[in-house]
């Protein structure tokens, strides 16, 4: 952990400059209204107001870190901060390795080394996104429920309640993995025989009723704010009409010409390359600025933002409805972007990101193929990144929307390196350990002292 810090910490100070530090888009305006009185608000799809486009977690970090600094200082420390966060990530993917794979130690440390080195996950840190947040709380939900000492414990519920509310409120569509991660912790409670069964039930409502406690107050706020109920985030409908339309390429951008020249205009170092990724996304075009701008906002006025949002979802079935082929090859092509590399966006292209993400890929099919002794154990896991892989094939994608799943997946991509390399240590280790001489020097039999020692036992016998 402590070297995963150090090379995120290292690659934070190579690529910060005060004048192309990182954008906080979205989430920085959000702050930057709640610091002014405006409150929650942002302008969204042709209007300035009280928005949910955003879950409210990193708005309000960002906020409280303006408050008491300059922006440039404040984009700084949270890059520090997210920095620590990825570092506690590689701890978390031991601890639940450790948890479902217990026989194989081995396991666990690949999975962690792998965690602690992905290119993507030390790159992250450096985005004023919530991706590394993501990550962390899925797996550390996931340990949670994982850890027999949690699951003993009453108070385990309450624990296991907040992590699964606070990652609603840090991406709300991490809900899709909730319920894969309430089974896990149904499946272990269930089978701690010291517990009655009234006592079972009792702790496997009270994880999601502490959820929903927690994300409650977010929840009676946008009733207030929208008239109706809006489950975190009202942006659902929008995000489908990006991935699905007649111009669409299955995520909110669309590609340039332009954006491929820039990629390759740079001095050859990685603050350079940075700067190229950074000319290269801002190059790029987005549906929004192609089909909304300047005239097409009009279509919005008086509405809401969920009515907003809900007239582009109909747009999008519209879409659907009319074009079934068209839309099943955008499916397949959101799939392939999601499992190797979204073309749309410049970042994709960089070397190290396309060497890393081809080895994840592989390791990750051969280790379901070999995973199949461990399926119980790793079947929740299974099934919470095949339901995020799923929606996102249907629906809209981007390639930070995979590095939540990818510490989950280190488990299975460790089934195929943490063995062999187990038993290489094992060899290497017993090639090292020196083998004891034997002793050459023949064994004297001196008959007399056994006789002197029999004579000697029968006399303290006799006495």
């Amino acid at each position: 952990m402590a070297a995963a810090l150090v090379v995120r910490w290292a690659l934070v100070g190579m690529l910060w400059t005060e004048e192309t530090g990182p954008v906080a888009y979205e989430h920085g305006a959000i702050a930057e209204n709640l610091l002014a009185g405006r409150g929650f608000s942002i302008w969204f799809l042709g209007t300035e107001g009280p928005t949910s486009q955003q879950a409210p977690f990193y708005p309000f970090a960002l906020a409280g870190l303006y408050a008491l600094f300059d922006k440039s200082t404040a984009h700084l420390l949270m890059q520090l901060v997210q920095s620590v966060v990825g570092a506690g990530l590689v701890g978390v993917v031991f601890w639940l390795a450790r948890r479902v794979l217990p026989k194989l130690p081995s396991a666990a440390w690949t999975a962690a080394i792998g965690a602690a080195i992905f290119p993507p996950h030390i790159y992250m840190v450096t985005h004023l996104q919530v991706a590394v947040w993501a990550a962390f709380g899925v797996t550390l939900l996931f340990a949670l429920v994982a850890e027999p000492r949690v699951r003993q414990q009453a108070w385990g519920s309450c624990w296991a309640g907040l992590t699964a509310g606070g990652l609603l409120l840090i991406d709300p569509i991490l809900a899709l993995a909730l319920p894969w991660a309430w089974l896990m912790w149904l499946r272990g409670v269930a089978a701690d025989q010291a517990i009655s069964r009234w006592e079972v039930a009792r702790r496997a409502v009270m994880m999601p009723a502490v959820a929903w406690v927690l994300v409650m107050p977010w929840l009676v706020r946008n009733y207030v704010v929208h008239g109706e109920f809006v489950f975190v985030k009202s942006t659902f409908g929008y995000a489908l009409w990006q991935g699905n339309n007649p111009l669409s390429w299955g995520t909110d951008k669309i590609p340039k010409s332009s954006s491929q020249t820039l990629l390759h205009q740079h001095d050859g170092t990685l603050a350079g390359r940075n700067q190229a990724l950074w000319a290269a996304r801002h190059e790029t075009l987005y549906i929004d600025d192609v089909l909304l701008k300047p005239g097409g906002f009009q279509q919005f006025a008086g509405l809401t933002e969920p009515q907003r949002s809900r007239l582009l979802e109909q747009e999008a079935y519209s879409f659907i409805h009319d074009q079934p082929q068209r839309y099943a090859e955008l499916c397949l092509q959101r799939l392939r972007y999601f499992l190797l590399f979204d073309e749309t966006n410049p970042k994709t292209q960089h070397p190290w990101y396309r060497a890393s993400t081809i080895i994840w890929f592989v390791l990750s099919l051969v280790g379901l193929l070999a995973g199949g002794p461990h399926a119980r154990r790793l079947w929740p896991i299974y099934g919470a990144c095949f339901t995020l892989t799923l929606f996102h094939s249907l629906t809209i994608v981007s390639a930070r929307f995979r590095i939540p799943l990818e510490p989950l997946t280190f488990l299975w991509c460790s089934l195929t390196l943490g063995p062999p390399l187990s038993r290489l240590t094992t060899a290497w280790r017993e090639a090292r350990t020196p083998i004891p001489a034997e002793d050459d020097t023949p064994t004297l039999s001196v008959p007399h002292l056994r006789k002197s020692s029999r004579r000697a036992s029968r006399e303290r016998r006799a006495a």
